[in-house]
């Protein structure tokens, strides 16, 4: 008894897909370390930037269910918008602390949240660019 071709593609495409999770959660903790120096003035730990990523993003999907249950109009993605924003600043103030072991406070937090959400859209359009170029020139040629 042998593997068919699609489960093997499929087990590739999981495996990719798994890849890709781990390099995202990763890359956001560095970006969020470094959001938080340009914002409080040090580098947190590395760990408490990985946990505090992947604990935003669990709390921030048990926010959307409950969006998603109690809102179902066009407004909502506004509004998931501004709930995954305040997520992050809540988290990011709970987990990421100052030289001194104190909280930063939510307003600091809110400005780290916005400093890492700039860094992410600039990352985002020069992947995009990059993406385009590439796909575009493949496509002219062919």
């Amino acid at each position: 008894m042998g593997t068919s071709t699609l489960a093997a593609l499929a087990g590739m495409g999981l495996f990719a897909i798994v890849v890709m999770i781990v390099v995202g959660i990763a890359l956001a903790a560095l970006v969020l370390s470094v959001a938080f120096r340009l914002a409080v003035g040090y580098m947190p730990s590395y760990l408490r930037a990985l946990g505090a990523v992947v604990l935003t993003w669990i709390a921030g999907a048990v926010a959307m269910v409950a969006i998603g249950m109690v809102n179902s109009g066009g407004a909502g993605g506004l509004l998931s918008l501004a709930v995954q924003f305040l997520v992050g600043a809540a988290v990011v103030n709970y987990l990421l602390l100052s030289q001194n072991g104190s909280r930063i406070g939510f307003g600091k937090a809110c400005v780290v949240q916005v400093i890492y959400l700039v860094i992410f859209i600039v990352l985002a359009v020069i992947l995009g660019g990059i993406m385009a170029l590439l796909f575009g020139s493949m496509l002219a040629h062919a």
